[in-house]
């Protein structure tokens, strides 16, 4: 009896150390789940060696260390990478909606035209009421309009001819918007209201004093220049 015990103790440190030693050797590079290595086939060898030459260890020992050696075996959980092409989920990014603001054009200045429809940006010049000689190109604010009209005026081929031309293809509407800058600095805006075509001496219409700020506007139309185009504007602010 005493023999045998002897021979299932040496038997159980052979086993013991034999997976002791697989277990501290390293996994082959490359190598798959179950496939044999390089490692697993020297522990027969090594465990042939320790037969001859048995370990001073007591039966505690053994028990001991196979306890060591299963929490060492016990399989891990290792997390698979995602397959190339997935939609990995992320935690949401708070993001402040940032609106911008559509900025309009700063308009400043003192005596100055603005109809941005027809590309006008002019200067305009003082035109008094008793003055005989005749205007040249630009544009003109003349003396004689009654209140709160200002009433300019220019010829067709030179700064007004947006305006000439605009009438002749058919482009001119109420509703246009104009900007102006009176001698104090103060820009309004002004909206298209009517539209008239007159002879030369129909003048009162156009001077006329208005009861709110308004804005007329002259050029010349026709083939010879025959008749005047009259455009009446009222402020919007």
């Amino acid at each position: 009896m005493s023999s045998t015990l002897a021979r299932s103790h040496r038997f159980l440190l052979t086993f013991g150390l034999a997976v002791i030693v697989a277990a501290s050797l390293p996994l082959a590079a490359g190598a798959t789940d179950g496939a044999p290595t390089a490692a697993t086939r020297s522990v027969a060898t090594s465990a042939t060696s320790i037969l001859n030459h048995p370990p001073a260890w007591t039966a505690e020992v053994a028990h001991a260390t196979l306890s060591r050696i299963n929490a060492a075996l016990a399989p891990r959980v290792i997390a698979k990478p995602a397959p190339v092409g997935a939609v990995v989920a992320k935690a949401p990014v708070s993001q402040k909606t940032v609106v911008k603001a559509a900025t309009a054009p700063r308009r400043a200045g003192t005596n100055h035209l603005w109809i941005p429809s027809l590309g006008i940006s002019h200067s305009v010049a003082a035109f008094a009421c008793t003055r005989s000689t005749p205007p040249a190109a630009g544009v003109y604010r003349w003396g004689c309009a009654g209140r709160s009209n200002a009433y300019l005026f220019g010829h067709a081929w030179s700064t007004l001819k947006p305006l000439h031309d605009a009438y002749v293809g058919g482009h001119l509407h109420t509703g246009m918007v104009a900007y102006y800058a009176d001698g104090s600095g103060r820009v309004r805006a002004f909206k298209v209201t009517q539209i008239k075509v007159v002879t030369p001496d129909q003048v009162a219409w156009a001077i006329a004093a208005q009861s709110t700020p308004s804005l007329t506007l002259q050029t010349c139309v026709g083939a010879k220049s025959q008749y005047r185009l009259l455009v009446r504007l009222v402020a919007t602010n």
